[in-house]
């Protein structure tokens, strides 16, 4: 059972963040994968993703986070999954980050909702790179992209991934039946 705790959901007896993932999809229904500053890490890419503050619902954090990660201000939910989906982080990544003020040590990962949103913008709105970015690439919505995906998030990806291509395929079927009128 889940038992809301602020920025913290507690799920059988385990601590997990809040945080919210997005699958930005362009004009082309493109998606967007950003790659991280982690020199260290094998799987660098990601689709954005952030943490939900405390008292902050998820419409406002995931709108918050694209701004922080990637820039972007032209674009828009069009639709957002009640699913919570979690990943635990693994022991090593646990027990390397003392940095991050034990933060690894106080949760057992991330427990996230996410959220298809439409990218109105030009390339030039995309303000990667940045503190937390390098890089950034539009790629086909596919279970492809799971190998370029840290291996302790690809669980989370295959579900997210299945969920929302049917999403964004009747989306774009709809948009190009408009452009034909």
């Amino acid at each position: 059972m889940f038992q809301d705790k602020s920025e913290y959901i507690e799920v059988d007896g385990c601590r997990y963040r809040k945080n919210v993932g997005m699958i930005i999809f362009n004009k082309e229904g493109k998606v967007l994968l950003t790659e991280r500053n982690q020199a260290k890490i094998s799987y660098k890419w990601q689709f954005p993703q952030g943490g939900v503050d405390t008292g902050e619902t998820t419409d406002i954090a995931v709108m918050r986070e694209m701004l922080e990660e990637t820039g972007i201000k032209k674009a828009k939910i069009v639709f957002k999954d009640n699913v919570w989906r979690a990943y635990k982080f693994p022991a090593e990544l646990k027990f390397s980050a003392k940095k991050a003020h034990d933060y690894y040590k106080n949760v057992h990962g991330q427990i996230q909702k996410w959220f298809l949103i439409e990218f109105s913008g030009k390339d030039k709105d995309i303000k990667i790179p940045n503190e937390e970015l390098s890089d950034y690439k539009w790629v086909n919505l596919s279970q492809n992209i799971v190998k370029d995906i840290v291996p302790f998030k690809r669980d989370v990806y295959k579900n997210v991934i299945k969920r929302m291509r049917p999403i964004l395929s009747d989306i774009m079927k709809s948009y190009n039946i408009c452009k034909k009128k």
